[in-house]
């Protein structure tokens, strides 16, 4: 077993931040209502920028947005053009990533499998 980097930790401590993060947002943005959009969206919207708010100020995040918004931590980059949640969920997913081959094991994938001749 190979010895856990600094850096992996970084990513396995951001990781579980960004999904506890992510959750505190879902709860106070409360779930989608047609018959309250307006409401609703203010609720993501603010949630959304305390999100940006923190993870800059707390964990030296840098936020970008065009036409999709993304965002770089701890050297990882992911971007998404549903928004700062989208991007936040897929960063988590590729630390995810990064750690799963630090490990030795990529459920991922780790490219071409030797195919070894079977006997008849």
């Amino acid at each position: 077993m190979t010895p856990m980097t600094l850096w992996i930790e970084t990513l396995e401590r951001l990781a579980a931040l960004v999904e506890e993060k992510l959750l505190a947002a879902h709860l106070a943005a409360g779930d989608y209502s047609h018959a309250d959009y307006d409401g609703w969206r203010k609720r993501s919207s603010a949630a959304e920028a305390e999100l940006i708010t923190f993870f800059t100020d707390e964990e030296g995040a840098r936020f970008n947005s065009s036409a999709e918004r993304s965002v770089r931590m701890a050297g990882i980059r992911a971007s998404s053009t549903t928004g700062t949640i989208g991007a936040l969920q897929n960063w988590r997913t590729a630390a995810r990533k990064k750690i799963a081959a630090e490990d030795g094991f990529n459920p991922h994938g780790s490219g071409p499998v030797p195919i070894e001749r079977k006997e008849a």
